[in-house]
């Protein structure tokens, strides 16, 4: 063994082991440990080369560095059974001394949970192998600090984009309130991301059911539920998960119960086809499950009540509108997405005994069980009163009467549409001419727009104040004959000021292309189309839009 170590040759070391050292920091990646400790090594007095393994969980050699003596063909061979050898100084083979190597120092690197890895030092006999051994334990020093940094660096990054995902996940999933939509998007988010499949079932009387399912490759998907066998394991999975005792791999999947409000609803599961040190921890999978049971609970419960204000708008709705000879009538309601509140729009179409047609429209102010009675009482008050021939404004002055004696702060836009065979006192065919003469009355309502047979669409004249807000009412009146062809389109306020995200309002932009499109379409068509239309310009429906056309029948 040589001992013939300077002091210059100790000073080199220590320069070149703080350089190593100071780099540590600026390692990005595992493969560039290699480039940093392998040469200074290889450096050293006697050293002919330097060899490099890295281990798999298995102890199976999955890399190979090298510097010096090219660790390529049959000396990996060589260099595994060196690895697998006991000992930290090994006698070379007669391969190894043919390149003038007579030894081989050892050391092993365990990283703490990370690959751990075999230094090789392959020396002459003019190496000292105390100095070299006492150098070769400095570098897996380092490299051992440098694998710990790399590690803490990916679980930082790891965890900076599972936090990124997280607020995906809830973004996407909370962006849409029909459950449909909210399961269909759940595993869309989750692949692949955070896995290469995912399932996502709800119990229905206490039986899981499949409700959606998403995987990278999904011709292997469709394989897979097309199988009875696997489609009955997956449900058992899903069964066993909810009482807390699943039995599964977790290197090929996960199975994370979804519980909302202290209620079980489902079971979210995980495929895997990835290297288990890829797969996402537990904790995440359980945070992406409770934000899933969360969004779908919410879509769900949303829907119910929507269900609910629905079914309580049809009956502060007439149940259909009467037939008039001459006259084709629709209606159509569609209820504001944003409050789920009851709204307190209202229409209404009353046939007198002396052939008078009243087409009434109204929108009460605010939303909730308080405008929704209120919203009752002003549409039976006004068809009433009107349905006993008194005239449209005596009607709204009582309604504005009781309104006031009532003190309620609510007030009440309407409108009354009058509608009257022109040259008779009867219904069409008792002589009349086939058009029809209008005399509306507003209360502070939006004005009716004439869709003229030949002519482009025209609103008309609104005006007055709101009925409930003075002693005595304010209306605005005006006049306009229908004849053949034309209809009367006349609506609540959502409809016009429904606004898109820059702020326009569909009556502004929209309105009258609708209209022009619609002239020639059935009323039952004209109302639904006109009110999605508005619906869809808008970039989030706060308010209902109620819209009731009248048109003259063509001979």
């Amino acid at each position: 063994m040589a001992s013939g170590n300077s002091s210059g040759d100790g000073e080199d070391w220590a320069r070149t082991l703080h350089a190593m050292w100071t780099s540590v920091a600026m390692i990005g990646v595992r493969d560039e440990l290699a480039g940093l400790v392998l040469p200074p090594l290889l450096d050293q007095p006697g050293v002919t080369g330097v060899w490099g393994l890295r281990h798999g969980p298995d102890g199976a050699v999955v890399a190979y560095r090298w510097a010096g003596i090219d660790l390529e063909g049959e000396w990996r061979e060589v260099a595994r059974r060196l690895g697998a050898s006991c000992g930290t100084e090994i006698a070379a083979d007669a391969d190894l001394r043919a390149l003038g190597v007579t030894r081989v120092l050892k050391a092993h690197l365990d990283a703490g949970g990370e690959p751990s890895g075999t230094f090789m030092l392959l020396i002459d006999d003019t190496a000292d192998t105390t100095l070299l051994a006492g150098r070769l334990a400095q570098v897996v020093d380092v490299t051992r600090e440098a694998l710990r940094r790399l590690a803490a660096g990916r679980l930082k990054q790891q965890q900076h984009i599972r936090d990124a995902l997280l607020a995906e996940a809830s973004l996407q999933m909370d962006a849409v309130l029909d459950t449909t939509q909210t399961m269909n998007r759940i595993p869309r988010m989750a692949v692949p991301a955070i896995a290469e499949g995912c399932l996502v079932y709800v119990y229905d009387g206490g039986k899981p059911v499949l409700r959606s399912s998403v995987h990278v490759d999904m011709r292997r998907l469709s394989a897979m539920l097309a199988d009875p066998a696997t489609v009955d394991r997956l449900s058992a999975l899903a069964l066993e998960a909810a009482s807390g005792s699943p039995d599964f791999d977790a290197r090929v999947m996960n199975p994370q119960v979804l519980r909302a409000r202290g209620r079980v609803i489902g079971v979210l599961i995980f495929l895997f086809d990835r290297e288990p040190d890829r797969i996402p921890p537990v904790a995440f999978l359980r945070d992406i499950a409770d934000r899933a049971a969360l969004a779908i609970d919410n879509s769900t419960l949303y829907e119910q009540r929507r269900d609910e204000i629905m079914t309580l708008q049809r009956h502060l709705l007439p149940s259909r509108l009467p037939s008039v000879e001459g006259l084709s009538i629709a209606a159509s309601y569609a209820v504001g997405d944003q409050h789920l509140e009851v709204g307190g729009d209202f229409y209404d179409v009353v046939v007198r005994d002396d052939g008078t047609v009243a087409a009434l429209i109204g929108d009460v102010c605010g939303r909730g069980v308080d405008a929704a009675a209120l919203t009752g009482m002003a549409r039976h008050t006004l068809a009433a009163l009107v349905d006993e021939r008194l005239p449209a404004s005596r009607a709204m002055s009582r309604l504005n009467a009781r309104l006031r004696l009532d003190g309620s702060w609510r007030f009440v836009t309407a409108g009354v549409a009058m509608l009257r065979p022109a040259g008779s006192s009867g219904v069409r065919g008792s002589g009349g001419s086939g058009n029809f003469d209008v005399q509306w009355l507003s209360a502070g309502h939006p004005a009716p727009i004439l869709l003229r047979r030949d002519a482009p669409p025209r609103r008309g004249r609104g005006g007055g104040v709101p009925l409930g807000i003075l002693p005595e009412p304010r209306f605005g009146r005006s006049r306009v004959r229908l004849t053949p062809g034309d209809t009367l389109v006349i609506f609540t306020d959502g409809l016009t000021e429904s606004r898109d995200p820059q702020g326009r309002m569909f009556e502004d932009n929209a309105l009258t292309e609708t209209l022009d499109k619609l002239r020639d379409a059935p009323v039952e068509t004209l109302v639904n189309e006109l009110s999605r239309a508005a619906a869809a310009f808008g970039d989030a429906r706060a308010d209902d839009i109620a819209v009731l056309a009248i048109r003259v029948e063509l001979p």
